[in-house]
C-alpha cells in the first residue's frame, strides 16, 4: 500500500509554500498537493494543513479541511504570515522536524512489530554486557584510583584559592554588586535559550509556555511566553494556538492585534478546538478581526454547540430567536437556552427569564422567569440584577 502525506494549502498562495514542499519533497517523503480528491485525502497518512493569507476564503482549502475534521484523519496545521514568513528558515524547520518526527514514529511502530524475537535477543546480550562490566573488579579499581587522583589534585587548589580570597575579598564583592541591568539581562537570555534548547517536542514548549504566562509576573515573563507558544502553534500544537489568539487580544508578551487574534482563534477552530469554535464565531457575527458574515458565524457556533460548549449553544440560541443568519425558530433558541442555562451560563439564563417573562416561544410564567433572573444574577450577570431591580421596584415579586 503507498504511504503518502497530502497537503493542503489555498491554490492562491502557491508562490508562499512551493519551497517548503520542494524541500519536504527532497527529504524523500512521499507528497501529494493541489487539487486531489476526497479518496486521495482519505488514503494519506497525514494531511498538513498550510494556514497562508488566502486560506480563510479558499473553498477547495476548506473543503479538505472540514473533510479531515469530520473523518478524524491525522493531521497538523503550519501557520505562514506571506512571503517573509514563508522564506524564514526557522518555518521551514518546524514544518520539517514535524513531519520527520511523524515519519519516524511511523518506523519505530512498524520496527517493533516487524522483528519482535530479534530485539529480544539484542537486548539480552546488551543486558548480559552490561551486567558483566558492573562486576569487574578491575573498573572498581580503575574507578578508586581516578576519583584519589582527583581529589589530590584538587586539595592544593582549593588551598591557593583560599589564600588569594582573603586580600581580594573586597574587590570581588565591589564587582559582583557592580553588574550593570544589562549584564543580568543577558545571563537571563542565555538561561532562557539553554531552557529552549531541551524542549524539543510541542507539547513541552507548550507546557513551558503556559508555565510561564500563569506564574509569570513582569513583561519580560509575557514575552517569554508567547515565543514558546508560538513555536508550540507553529508546529499544529491547537492549545497553543488557542492560548496563542488570546495573548494577540489581550496584548501579552506581544503587540495587540484583533486580526492576528482571529487568525490564530480560527486555526484552533479548525483543529476541533470547542471554545476556539465559539469565539470565532463571535468574531464573524460581529466582524472582530474577519469580515462580518453571520452565516459563517452559525456555522461555527453548531460546530462548537455539539462539543457542548454552553457559550456556543446561548449564541446560537440568540441566532435562532432573532433569525440572525438563519430562519427564526424560537423553539430551537428555547431548547438551546435550557440546555445553555443547566450549564450555568449566566447570559443563557437571563435571556431564557426573557422569554418565559414575556412569554416568547414558551408558555408565560414569571415564577420561572425570576428565578432565572436570580440565577443569572448569582452568577455575575448585570442584566439580571437590574431586572430584579426593577422588578422588586414595581412589586412583582414577593
Amino acid at each position: 500500500m503507498e504511504r503518502y502525506i497530502y497537503i493542503n494549502y489555498a491554490y492562491e498562495d502557491y508562490r508562499l509554500v512551493q519551497r517548503i514542499i520542494e524541500d519536504i519533497e527532497k527529504t524523500g517523503v512521499k507528497v501529494y498537493h493541489g487539487s486531489g480528491s476526497e479518496e486521495r485525502v482519505a488514503g494519506s497518512v497525514c494531511v498538513i494543513h498550510f494556514w497562508t493569507p488566502a486560506a480563510h476564503t479558499s473553498r477547495s482549502y476548506r473543503k479538505v479541511m472540514n473533510y479531515t475534521l469530520k473523518h478524524e484523519l491525522d493531521t497538523m496545521l503550519f501557520h505562514l504570515d506571506g512571503v517573509q514568513m514563508a522564506s524564514e528558515l526557522d518555518v521551514q524547520l518546524d514544518v520539517l522536524h514535524a513531519l520527520f518526527k511523524y515519519k519516524y514514529q511511523m518506523m519505530s511502530q512498524k520496527a517493533k512489530t516487524a522483528d519482535v524475537a530479534a530485539s529480544v535477543e539484542v537486548k539480552s546480550e546488551a543486558e548480559a554486557g552490561a551486567e558483566e562490566l558492573s562486576i569487574k573488579p578491575e573498573n572498581v579499581t580503575i574507578k578508586a584510583e581516578a576519583a584519589a587522583a582527583v581529589k589530590s589534585a584538587e586539595e592544593p587548589v582549593e588551598a591557593a584559592k583560599s589564600t588569594a580570597e582573603e586580600p581580594m575579598a573586597k574587590e570581588a564583592r565591589v564587582r559582583t554588586e557592580n553588574i550593570d541591568e544589562t549584564q543580568k539581562k543577558q545571563l537571563q537570555q542565555q538561561e532562557t535559550e539553554k531552557t529552549a534548547e531541551l524542549l524539543t517536542t510541542r507539547d513541552d514548549l507548550f507546557a513551558e509556555g503556559m508555565r510561564i504566562l500563569e506564574t509569570g509576573t513582569t513583561r519580560e515573563d509575557g514575552v517569554k511566553a508567547f515565543k514558546y507558544l508560538r513555536q508550540a502553534a507553529s508546529q499544529g500544537h491547537t492549545e497553543a494556538q488557542y492560548q496563542l489568539s488570546v495573548c494577540y487580544d489581550r496584548g501579552i508578551g506581544v503587540r495587540k492585534s484583533i486580526i492576528e487574534a482571529a487568525k490564530w482563534c480560527q486555526m484552533a477552530a479548525f483543529g476541533g478546538h470547542a471554545k476556539a469554535q465559539s469565539e470565532i464565531g463571535y468574531c464573524y457575527e460581529y466582524g472582530q478581526g474577519v469580515v462580518r458574515n453571520i452565516k459563517e458565524a452559525v456555522s461555527w457556533y453548531e460546530m462548537a454547540s455539539a462539543q457542548g460548549n454552553i457559550q456556543a449553544k446561548n449564541n446560537l440560541a440568540f441566532c435562532y430567536q432573532k433569525g440572525r443568519g438563519v430562519h427564526k425558530d424560537v423553539k430551537e433558541a428555547i431548547r438551546l437556552y435550557e440546555e445553555a442555562a443547566a450549564g450555568g451560563h449566566a447570559s443563557a439564563q437571563y435571556n431564557l427569564g426573557y422569554c418565559y417573562w414575556y412569554g416568547e416561544g414558551v408558555k408565560t410564567d414569571k415564577n420561572r422567569a425570576i428565578e432565572l433572573f436570580k440565577q443569572s444574577a448569582d452568577n455575575g450577570n448585570a442584566k439580571a440584577a437590574q431586572m430584579l431591580k426593577i422588578l422588586s421596584q414595581h412589586l412583582f415579586m414577593k
